[in-house]
């Protein structure tokens, strides 16, 4: 221990006096604060991505940051978003949670099935039939 603390203080108090400041800029998003009508903007925490108004302080709104696939839900025709788990395992899900329950482990598509009209999932460079009784697949 002798050996390596002085060492280890001579570079950390090098650092301290060369490093750069390093600040994330803030994006811009087309979500509307309801409160106070100013865009949204993209914050990193330590959970990670969120939406906060750029009015802070005198306005403190908040909204999880939900990554849209661009694919709509089967069910309800809202957006399929990026969701994680409390493990951190992805899995896609409906904006509108939890009036509509959709929910897929793999991505969804927005082909249709051919064979009986359910939606479609990409797994690897195929496309599988959502419906485990019909079991068509194709290539992308």
């Amino acid at each position: 221990m002798k050996n390596f603390y002085p060492d280890l203080k001579e570079a950390v108090d090098k650092a301290l006096v060369e490093q750069e400041s390093v600040t994330i800029a803030d994006e811009v998003t087309e979500e509307i604060c309801e409160l106070c009508g100013r865009n949204m903007v993209i914050k990193y925490g330590p959970h990670g991505k969120f939406l906060a108004c750029p009015g802070f302080p005198e306005c403190k709104n908040t909204k999880p940051y939900l990554e849209k696939t661009g694919v709509p839900c089967p069910k309800c025709g809202k957006d399929v978003v990026i969701k994680k788990t409390k493990k951190g395992r992805i899995y896609y899900g409906c904006e509108a949670n939890p009036e509509c329950d959709f929910m897929s482990w793999q991505k969804p598509s927005t082909q249709k099935c051919p064979k009986c009209g359910s939606y479609m999932v990409e797994k690897g460079n195929k496309l599988l039939c959502s419906n485990e009784q019909c079991g068509y697949s194709t290539d992308k």
